[in-house]
């Protein structure tokens, strides 16, 4: 699995600025933070689908469904 740097690196941080409409720094803040904004999967998806790159969800800082208690019915 790729990671954010390599994705950025990959597709190149000028088109993802582009294709998302943000600024360098919002570039440079997601790799800092090993996570893309969950606002840009749609986005960083179809960058990727266009040249055959897994784009893992894991990569994106969605928030997480908490557990069930095991009990619950």
């Amino acid at each position: 699995m790729m990671t954010v740097s390599e994705i950025c690196t990959t597709i190149g941080r000028k088109e993802l600025e582009r294709a998302l409409g943000v600024s360098k720094a919002a570039i440079s803040n997601a790799v800092s933070n090993e996570a893309f904004p969950p606002s840009w999967f749609d986005v960083i998806e179809a960058e990727c689908a266009k040249r055959d790159i897994n784009c893992d969800r894991s990569l994106f800082a969605f928030r997480r469904a908490p557990h069930a208690p095991e009990d619950a019915a």
